[in-house]
């Protein structure tokens, strides 16, 4: 009566909603192009697999693998014409 009831027991920690390979998908779209945000690949991930993966989710995976998500430009970056103008004038 007692065999094959160890699987039933409470977990620690919940399960895993991603697999292997999606996480592999997961970082290879911010090691690739940097200025990806987390919200950009949950919603790659969900177009490609079908099933939505929250952006805290993809911050965990990207933080297990030391990488960290981009937060979307609040300022847009300086052109080099505008720099070399701006060196112009303060010269």
């Amino acid at each position: 009566m007692q065999e094959g009831t160890t699987d039933r027991r409470g977990r620690s920690h919940p399960s895993q909603c991603t697999t292997s390979r999606v996480d592999r998908q997961i970082v290879r779209m911010p090691a690739t192009d940097r200025s990806v945000t987390s919200r950009t690949v949950a919603k790659h991930i969900g177009s490609v697999t079908h099933f939505s993966v929250s952006t805290r989710t993809i911050r965990r995976r990207l933080q297990h693998n030391g990488l960290f998500a981009r937060g979307s430009l609040l300022v847009l970056p300086l052109t080099q014409n505008y720099r070399r103008l701006r060196c112009q004038w303060c010269d």
